[in-house]
């Protein structure tokens, strides 16, 4: 706040998380404008002190900072394309997508003179504006800085964590992608099965808390064992995982169950003790997990 131009805030995009962001901005105080490809859902914000806008050419360049919440990078492009100055608007992207394609809309922005930064929004709609909320931001340390008020506004546990345009695109891939997502798929797949064999919901509570308190202490140790490449264990080793993830795959597909996160993690271990390494830490399967054809 405290910026000359009409708007703090123009947020890009009025689907449930754009609501969300505006809305959330607009309650903390802020002169905030939202657009939307169906100007309908702008026009429902504005009960929430929300400005809808219909012209982002004349919107962007009279807003201290751009967030863009579409589909996509490419809608982002399409939106903004009409947008003839930028003057000292920084555009921030937090759609989905990959690091590439943040690096390409970083050049495209500098194309325009625009400043960029890209995030990842690690919360759903209603943890917005929350103390757990998480907007993950990379790009230059200095417009993180310019415009921190506007992040911890949206999370507080909202953070800076790369200089490197990429590094938001590469956290999505990692840990919302190929962690978050396939670790929910697991809970579903194995809640099912326990469900199918009678046990209520109820009844997993408590050891599904205990699994995640076991995530929560692992996972930085799990880190630092893979990136020193130092995987030597007194506690459990490799090959006593393998031999209980291949006894819970077969004790589901008798039940009839596919099990096909389990089975892939069967998959990793078995390469992984093909490759020597059962006699380590379950994070030594990391050395396996890289296409040959990548190295």
């Amino acid at each position: 706040m405290g910026s000359t131009k009409k708007y703090d805030v123009l947020v890009i995009g009025c689907g449930l998380m754009g609501a969300a962001l505006a809305r959330t901005l607009a309650g903390r105080g802020y002169s905030v404008a939202a657009w939307n490809r169906s100007p309908e859902r702008a026009l429902a914000l504005a009960d929430s002190g929300v400005s809808p806008v219909v012209s982002l050419d004349e919107a962007v360049p009279a807003s201290r900072i751009c967030i863009a919440c579409t589909n996509n990078y490419e809608s982002t492009r399409s939106a903004l394309q009409p947008v003839t100055a930028w003057g000292s608007t920084t555009l921030v992207n937090l759609g989905s997508g990959s690091a590439d394609e943040a690096e390409d809309m970083a050049r495209w922005a500098g194309e325009r003179g625009a400043s960029y930064l890209d995030g990842l929004i690690a919360s759903y709609p209603s943890g917005i504006g929350s103390p757990q909320g998480m907007v993950l931001v990379s790009g230059p340390a200095d417009l993180w800085e310019e415009h921190r008020d506007v992040f911890m506004s949206l999370g507080g546990a909202s953070q800076h964590v790369s200089d490197e345009v990429r590094g938001a695109g590469v956290l999505e891939a990692s840990m919302i992608g190929a962690f978050f997502v396939a670790a929910l798929g697991a809970y579903v797949e194995a809640a099912t099965y326990a469900i199918d064999q009678g046990l209520s919901p109820r009844a997993l509570a408590s050891t599904a808390a205990q699994a995640i308190a076991l995530l929560e202490e692992v996972t930085p140790e799990t880190a630092t064992a893979i990136a020193l490449d130092s995987h030597e264990t007194d506690q459990a080793t490799l090959k006593t995982f393998a031999e209980g993830a291949r006894a819970t795959l077969a004790t589901m597909r008798a039940a009839g169950h596919r099990g096909r996160l389990i089975g892939a993690a069967v998959e990793n271990l078995d390469l992984a003790e093909q490759a020597g390494l059962a006699d380590l830490a379950f994070s030594a399967q990391s050395k396996v997990l890289t296409r040959p054809d990548t190295q």
